[in-house]
């Protein structure tokens, strides 16, 4: 037996040890869990061999280089020499190794030993196959990750809060400052103890299955002064006493009892340092930017009658008066059919004017899972993608290890970002997990006067959104990059290369274009108009309307400079911002296209493709796939021999040449243009290099058909010896 059956035998044997094994251990060891244990026990296993990829294996071989550069090993001594009837020497096997690399050295010619352009299509290759399965893995993740309810969720939250229902009022409808207690008790007080039995205190008058999470929070901002300072307003952050009265006395009592000197002092700096991280962001009003780790809070309770005795008591010290800047309700909601907690956050800002202006903003995020709830897909997609990113990892640190240099390069420096934002979202995802933990936790020992805050797993949440969309843009690019084997993206990124400068003036013009008209429309129409009321607003407006979203904008917005001035306005925008100057993008693209394809074509390179560097690096796998989905091809004799079928084919072409043959076809097959094709004459480069490669070409067919005849020799007249065999045996054999 040769030593490819002996290693064949091998393997099998082993293979059938280790599967026997394995499944005497999973019938007689207690492998029938529970899906929660089983859950459990993968994640276990995931677990050690991620700690033995990223931490053991690193330590072991560093282990391992320290011993071999501080202890060397001895020189190896000569090995004895072989058998002179060993299978290594054997003769016939080294003819048939022999024969199989003159086969390989066929398709191996002249323009496929360009060793630097190779190496290049070696590591477009592997970078193809890493980032394409990365980004295939990310996106799957993100589709197992997204849930469409919670869209919904926050349209049906809005529309419940924002209008007037018949049960109690909509925000929309509180226009004055002494409303909004009215509201408070209508709408987040009554509603959500509708049903009065004792199980049913928390239901929600619009939806049974949504409860409210602890308490709401009623939370102000002050103006310091009292002049409404429109530029920069500064937030009052003093102590005081009910009814905002002055100098702040510090009462014995004060924590022995109910809070009734919570509403009357600051947050500010109340707050711990995951706050300080996460919470540390303005809300963007219609008048100004209110900070979100200031104000005066009051907490509502669970029951209807403490909530009230609260309302009264607010009311009565004037909580709320002409001094208040804006007021926030938070509070959050869990709707256990779909399993989701709605953070909800109701903001009344008081103009100079005495009138509020209100706003409704919702934010849904899916409660934390357990193993036994989470599918057996997301879990295989979430291991799938830390493997991967894991492999992406490896591979980006050893390139930087053997060739620091490389560091330098701008592809690089894009995967060490993608690296740093797969580390953050990792990152953020398992605080998100465990912030969510401790929420759930603290809401079982939670008393009626607490609030829950899930504010900050929807921030990071909301954070984590954005790193994907940073990554997969990314991912992006860095696959653009690897795609400049095809002539199509190396014409794009030429276009671009030659046309960045007029581009640039052109965005330019664009730009100030619009910014011209912005400042006009905002000037003329801003006091009238929310879609001009600021000048970044109006930016915005303008963009969308230019390129063809109208549905926010009426032409009756842009009149109230006058009609006459309107309509020019509007014709401006509509031809000379989304025709003329959009136009002259485009025309201005379109003619560098056609200048890098003159300058492709014009520059033939006697070179190997992508794809046929592949067909030869990877020449078993594509035989595989070829073998399968090609038919095989049938020599049909018709009833005559080898030698007849090759005269009648020789007589064929002299009546009718192979090459008059193929022009027809060619021309009814691709148009007259193929003869324009065929009459282009090749360079003398070209022309060297093809008769090259025929001469090769012929050589090593040569050498083939030798080989094939002294296998033949060898195994019809030499016995094992290697002798040769006389002729009785010679006689008897054929």
């Amino acid at each position: 037996m040769g030593e490819r059956t002996v290693d064949a035998i091998t393997f099998v044997i082993t293979f059938l040890i280790i599967s026997a094994n394995a499944a005497l251990i999973c019938i007689y060891s207690g492998f029938d869990h529970e899906t929660q244990s089983f859950k459990n026990i993968l994640i276990t296993i995931f677990i050690v061999l991620f700690f033995q990829l990223t931490i053991a294996d690193p330590i072991k071989f560093i282990i391992i280089s320290i011993d071999k550069a501080c202890w060397p090993e001895p020189m190896p001594r000569e090995r004895p020499l072989k058998k002179k009837d060993s299978k290594d020497n054997d003769r016939i096997e080294f003819l048939k190794q022999r024969l199989q690399s003159f086969k390989f050295q066929l398709l191996i010619t002249e323009r496929y030993r360009n060793t630097a352009l190779n190496e290049s299509y070696k590591q477009i290759a592997q970078d193809l196959f890493l980032f394409f399965k990365f980004f295939f893995v990310l996106f799957f993740l993100l589709l197992s990750t997204r849930n469409e309810l919670t869209y919904h969720n926050n349209q049906n939250l809005r529309e419940l809060l924002t209008n007037n229902h018949s049960d109690y009022m909509g925000i929309n409808h509180v226009v004055h400052l002494n409303q909004i207690f009215d509201f408070v008790e209508s709408s987040l007080v009554d509603t959500f103890n509708y049903y009065k039995t004792e199980d049913r205190i928390y239901s929600w008058v619009h939806s049974e299955q949504t409860k409210m999470i602890g308490v709401v929070r009623l939370r102000q901002l002050r103006f310091l002064f009292e002049d409404y300072d429109f530029r920069d307003p500064q937030f009052d952050d003093k102590l005081y006493m009910p009814g905002w009265a002055l100098p702040y006395r510090r009462l014995h009592y004060e924590d022995k009892y109910w809070r009734i000197y919570d509403p009357w002092k600051p947050i500010n700096g109340r707050h711990d340092f995951v706050d300080s991280v996460v919470m540390n962001f303005n809300h963007d009003g219609k008048l100004h930017y209110y900070p979100e780790l200031e104000g005066y809070v009051s907490l509502l309770a669970v029951t209807k009658a403490n909530s009230m005795k609260i309302l009264d008591y607010l009311t009565e010290y004037t909580w709320l008066n002409y001094n208040t800047s804006a007021i926030f309700m938070d509070f959050s909601l869990f709707n256990m059919d779909a399993n989701i907690i709605s953070i909800c956050t109701l903001r009344l800002e008081q103009t100079p004017y005495g009138s509020v202006i209100p706003d409704v903003d919702c934010d849904s995020i899916d409660m934390l899972l357990e193993l036994d709830q989470e599918s057996y897909t997301n879990l295989l997609v979430k291991l799938i993608y830390i493997i991967v990113v894991v492999q992406f990892s490896q591979a980006l640190f050893i390139t930087l290890w053997y060739d620091r240099s490389k560091i330098r390069s701008m592809w690089i420096k894009m995967d060490l970002i993608i690296f740093a934002l797969n580390f953050l979202v990792i990152v953020c995802v398992i605080l998100q997990s465990a912030l969510l933990s401790s929420m759930s936790k603290r809401l079982e020992g939670s008393n009626k006067l607490d609030f829950v805050d899930f504010r900050r797993p929807a921030r990071l949440n909301a954070l984590n959104n954005i790193l994907y969309g940073f990554l997969i843009c990314i991912t992006t690019l860095r696959i653009w990059k690897i795609l400049q084997f095809s002539n199509l993206f190396k014409i794009f990124t030429r276009t671009l290369y030659l046309a960045w400068k007029p581009l640039a003036i052109t965005g330019i013009i664009i730009f100030i274009t619009l910014m011209s008209f912005s400042i006009v429309a905002a000037t003329i129409n801003g006091n009238n108009s929310e879609n001009f009321v600021r000048p970044f607003q109006s930016i915005i407006s303008l963009m969308c309307f230019s390129f063809g979203f109208t549905s926010e904008i009426t032409p009756d917005e842009l009149f109230h400079g006058g009609k006459y001035l309107g309509i020019f306005l509007y014709a401006m925008m509509g031809f000379v911002l989304s025709i003329l100057l959009t136009n002259v993008f485009m025309t201005l693209i379109n003619d560098y296209f056609t200048t890098a394809r003159a300058t492709r074509d014009a520059a033939v390179k006697n070179q190997i493709s992508f794809f046929q560097f592949m067909r030869v690096e990877y020449y078993d796998f594509c035989n595989f796939f070829l073998n399968i989905f090609r038919p095989r091809k049938v020599y049909k004799r018709n009833n005559r021999t080898v030698a007849e079928n090759i005269e009648l084919l020789l007589s064929k072409n002299k009546a009718e040449p192979l090459s008059i043959k193929y022009r027809v076809g060619r021309t009814l097959f691709m148009g007259f243009n193929a003869g324009k094709e065929e009459q282009r004459v090749k360079d003398e480069e070209t022309q060297q290099l093809e008769y090259r490669e025929r001469i090769e070409h012929m050589k090593t067919v040569q050498l083939i058909l030798n080989t094939q005849m002294e296998i033949m020799e060898r195994l019809l007249f030499t016995d094992k010896d290697d002798n040769f065999q006389k002729s009785v045996d010679l006689e008897k054999k054929a």
